[in-house]
């Protein structure tokens, strides 16, 4: 049950996709620790009150629309920071490159993931379609050298055929 909401209250959210249970945060009385609480949502009856008073309570200090809305931004606000964690971690692990990646990290980098494992299918593929993304190659109207770019079995094979289009 909430009890002195008013002077206690911090925020309160759905916890659920269904939007049937609030998570209410208040302080305790002495303001050293936070009390989190699992309420129902609950409609109003016809007169206009629910059941267990949870519900009334809590309106007293948040409306069911701001509920809504703090539930809304909360969710933005998770997704945010998981998004921000995630990509710390791929540069961590030398899966992103910054867009201002000097030359002096960036050509190392792609000569090493050029030069070795030759004719690993995932890397050939991903070289294949960035490839043909670019104008000249995708525009070129030499068909041989375009098909031994896509029937190429190495990265060497793929790049020396696309320079040989790039060149023309």
């Amino acid at each position: 049950m909430l009890t002195n909401i008013k002077d206690n209250f911090i925020d309160a959210y759905f916890i659920d996709e269904d939007r049937q249970n609030i998570e209410v945060l208040q302080k305790s009385e002495d303001g050293k620790s936070v009390i989190p609480t699992i309420i129902a949502f609950e409609k109003p009856d016809e007169t206009g009150t629910t059941s267990t008073g949870n519900m009334e309570t809590l309106k007293e200090v948040m409306s069911v629309d701001e509920l809504h809305e703090r539930t809304y931004q909360k969710k933005k606000d998770e997704r945010k920071l998981f998004e921000e964690q995630l990509k710390r971690i791929a540069k961590k692990d030398g899966m992103v490159l910054d867009n201002a990646s000097k030359p002096e990290t960036l050509f190392p980098l792609l000569v090493k993931t050029i030069t070795e494992d030759q004719e690993n299918e995932d890397h050939l593929f991903a070289l294949k379609l960035a490839l043909f993304e670019v104008d000249k190659i995708r525009d070129s109207d030499n068909v041989d050298v375009k098909t031994e770019m896509r029937s190429g079995t190495t990265k060497a094979q793929v790049l020396s055929a696309a320079l040989k289009l790039i060149s023309e």
